[in-house]
């Protein structure tokens, strides 16, 4: 027989096929509506007894739809936004670290509206050290065969979340609650499957190391070092991963719903042991979206499109975003404005931000909700980091290894860190040039503030993002212990504020240069 794992994961709310740029575009390639169709063509193929379904969390912020639902603080819109996810009747399910942005109440509300079972077995509550949302683990008998999953995120989600976002909650290690699980789980199924939002810390193959010791991601040292695992389905990297390795079937299926990891594991019934097992992406472009899903509660994506369009401030001029790898190499007084309303706030020495979108278009004269969560999709707050003048400069040369010159003399973003630039800052106002040509590490030429050189033991205040200023991105330098300050209010809400309140000036002016 076959038994088939059709995974999702980091979907982010995007259930409709629409990217939001434009009101009635509904031909992206993406969307929880079209993976709908992958799916049951998928079950209609080998048979539902011989599907199981999954998805590794992040699925309740991220979207102008899901941040519609949040804002409306309406039960009713909530329930709306689960039931999209219920239609696809997964077997399993997982949190991911977004799902906590905008509360536990919200979440827990959620949850009660969410049909699936959620694994959560690293996520405790401390009172009792038990499981704080779902269970440990589930073993599902398909056709005799019984498989177990168990249930893990990413445990760095404190760092990145407000204290009142995690209250009550203990994170443990991915890897040692999935190696203490394994222990007793595995003699008593037939395939062990691990669902994680969380990802690889190295090569699954080579085991380069891609990022710092901190935890994050652990799923090279899951693989490598717990035995007995048959199937990993991942998530949280927004990577496209599909391979076989140690015996091991591993998927992550990119973000926004883009595709679906699919595992095929052909199975001796009578022995009970995986005969072969291989993997693939089912891309989400080559499906229609599923017209249940598309009819089932349209008037909440109606109400969400009317609420993106209300308009919210005037600008003076435009502050566009024609082309965005050129905005962040060049500059652009969109992301001076992003700079100037975190410098409102903080009254700070310096402002530092990434363009947060690949389809950011900036603000036109007239700023709109759709705007700003266009340009500003994420739920982050505001921080102020005290660092020194040293601890400065390394914040600044980490973030210029994502740049690399071309023979031509042309800067461009290396492609290892295509898919990451998001984590890719900029600063502001500080005066700087790097050389791109130079090591790494040692690519600053120039590093002033106010016509005055950055001093290596003087403090200076650095407004930045929660995300960073825990150490997102696996930025160095910052930690917890920097934080001075963080702000109650969101970006949306800044934003609303600023623009209206603030009555800002377009600033075209540009500090940094690469060369």
């Amino acid at each position: 027989m076959k038994l088939v794992f059709l995974h999702s994961s980091d979907i982010h709310g995007f259930i409709f096929p629409t990217d939001y740029q434009k009101q009635n575009a509904y031909s992206a390639p993406f969307g929880l509506t079209r993976l709908s169709s992958i799916i049951k063509q998928q079950r209609n193929k080998y048979g539902a007894e011989n599907v199981i379904v999954t998805d590794s969390g992040d699925c309740l912020q991220g979207s102008p739809l899901a941040a519609y639902v949040h804002e409306s603080n309406n039960d009713a819109n909530l329930k709306a936004f689960a039931a999209y996810y219920n239609q696809i009747n997964y077997d399993a399910r997982c949190l991911g670290n977004h799902d906590f942005n905008f509360g536990l109440s919200f979440l827990k509300k959620y949850l009660t509206y969410s049909k699936a079972p959620f694994l959560n077995s690293n996520i405790l509550a401390k009172k009792n050290d038990l499981p704080a949302f779902g269970q440990n683990y589930i073993i599902i008998n398909k056709n005799g065969i019984k498989v177990g999953i168990i249930g893990i995120t990413t445990q760095r989600v404190p760092f990145w979340e407000a204290a009142d976002h995690v209250a009550g909650l203990k994170f443990m290690s991915a890897f040692k609650q999935v190696k203490q699980i394994t222990a007793f789980l595995r003699p008593k199924v037939d395939v062990l499957a691990v669902l994680y939002h969380g990802g690889f810390e190295a090569d699954p193959h080579t085991g380069t190391r891609k990022e710092p010791h901190t935890g994050e991601n652990e799923g090279y040292r899951i693989l490598h070092e717990i035995p007995g695992i048959d199937v990993m389905l991942t998530g949280h990297q927004h990577r496209r991963l599909s391979l076989v390795e140690r015996k091991t079937a591993i998927v992550q299926p990119g973000y926004r719903g883009e595709a679906i990891g699919k595992i095929v594991l052909d199975f001796d019934q009578q022995k009970k042991k995986i005969i072969t097992m291989s993997t693939e992406l089912i891309d989400a472009r080559d499906y229609e979206p599923d017209g249940k899903i598309n009819d089932s509660s349209l008037s909440l994506e109606q109400q969400a499109q009317k609420w993106l369009d209300q308009p919210i401030a005037y600008l003076d001029e435009p502050a566009l975003i024609l082309n965005a790898d050129e905005a962040r190499i060049k500059g652009s007084p969109f992301i001076n404005l992003l700079q100037d309303m975190q410098l409102y706030f903080t009254k700070a020495d310096i402002s530092a931000t990434a363009l947060m979108s690949e389809t950011a278009q900036g603000f036109n004269k007239k700023v709109s909700m759709r705007d700003i969560l266009l340009n500003y999709p994420f739920a982050n707050q505001l921080c102020i980091v005290k660092v020194t003048g040293k601890e400065l400069r390394n914040i600044v040369e980490y973030s210029l290894k994502s740049l690399t010159k071309e023979n031509g003399g042309n800067i461009i973003f290396d492609p290892a860190y295509r898919n990451q630039l998001f984590n890719f800052d900029l600063f502001y106002p500080l005066n700087y040039e790097a050389d791109i040509a130079r090591p790494l590490g040692d690519r600053l030429i120039k590093l002033e503030l106010n016509g005055h050189p950055i001093l290596a033991r003087k403090t200076y205040r650095l407004a930045v993002n929660n995300y960073r200023a825990m150490g997102g991105g696996f930025y160095p330098e910052y930690n917890v212990n920097k934080i001075e300050k963080t702000l109650d209010k969101d970006y949306v809400e800044m934003f609303k504020e600023f623009l209206t309140i603030g009555h800002p000036k377009v600033n075209f002016s540009r500090n940094y240069r690469f060369s």
